[in-house]
């Protein structure tokens, strides 16, 4: 069984990929490259996907993960997702990269950072909240049962018609018919 840490580095994996694709893909499109479309949308994708693999195994030193490290993994997967988009898409505005496009992909890494740093701690709050909730508030445990029992002088013949050659322990009836 996973641990809520562990479920929470793979929702930060996800969201590094995830939020790094769609930077990326919106700041091509604005900066004038076009819409990624055909072969440069997987390629993206996959590159995305991969650095948030990455970012998902980088351990955490706090409650929190190391917001630099989460800025370095968004800032990776840009470049190399604008890079796959350059030679995937085989167009590009300006060959250069001006100081504002720097300023905003990095702006954009930090606050996408402190946001998904503060997602991972609530996740991690919430899930272990919720199961000291489902531990406390839903006790489980099986109640004792106590059943009364009194010895009875009484003895009830019952059907063994389930179980073949097993009857009452008495010889056969006889019958003066002589059937």
């Amino acid at each position: 069984m996973s641990s809520p840490s562990a479920r929470a580095a793979h929702l930060r994996g996800a969201l590094v990929g995830g939020c790094s694709a769609l930077t990326t893909a919106l700041a091509h499109t604005v900066g004038g490259g076009g819409l990624p479309s055909g072969a440069a949308v997987p390629t993206l994708l996959l590159v995305c996907a991969t650095v948030g693999g990455v970012a998902s195994r980088v351990p955490r030193t706090g409650r929190t993960p190391d917001v630099a490290t989460l800025v370095a993994a968004l800032c990776a997967a840009q470049f190399l997702g604008h890079l796959a988009l350059v030679v995937a898409g085989g167009h590009h505005g300006a060959a250069t990269t001006s100081a504002p496009m720097l300023v905003a992909h990095v702006g954009a890494a930090v606050v996408l950072a402190v946001l998904i740093s503060a997602s991972e701690y609530l996740y991690v709050l919430a899930s272990s909240v919720s199961n000291w909730l489902r531990l406390v508030a839903l006790d489980r445990s099986p109640t004792a049962v106590r059943r009364s029992w009194w010895p009875v002088d009484v003895v009830v013949p019952q059907a063994n018609s389930l179980c073949s050659g097993l009857g009452m322990r008495a010889p056969p009836a006889w019958s003066p018919l002589g059937a």
